[in-house]
């Protein structure tokens, strides 16, 4: 399983593929608060796909272009 992330704009997205098969995604507006709001979605998106963190195997992440800030979270 894998779990991707883009930060890299004002809209952050989180998603969980398994086997290339999405799985579950969750997108919202997060303007500048990259920081403070990544890990309590990611948390959100575990628990409403009934999956755990010990299954992520590996997490991908957009290098950009974008906010600087933003990538840094991601």
């Amino acid at each position: 399983m894998q779990l991707a992330i883009d930060t890299s704009t004002e809209t952050a997205t989180i998603a969980l593929v398994d086997d290339g098969r999405l799985v579950a995604e969750l997108t919202w507006c997060c303007g500048e608060f990259h920081t403070v709001e990544l890990l309590p979605n990611l948390s959100h998106l575990l628990k409403l796909s009934a999956i755990s963190i010990e299954k992520v195997s590996s997490v991908v992440v957009a290098t950009g272009p974008g906010s600087f800030n933003g990538l840094r979270v991601g």
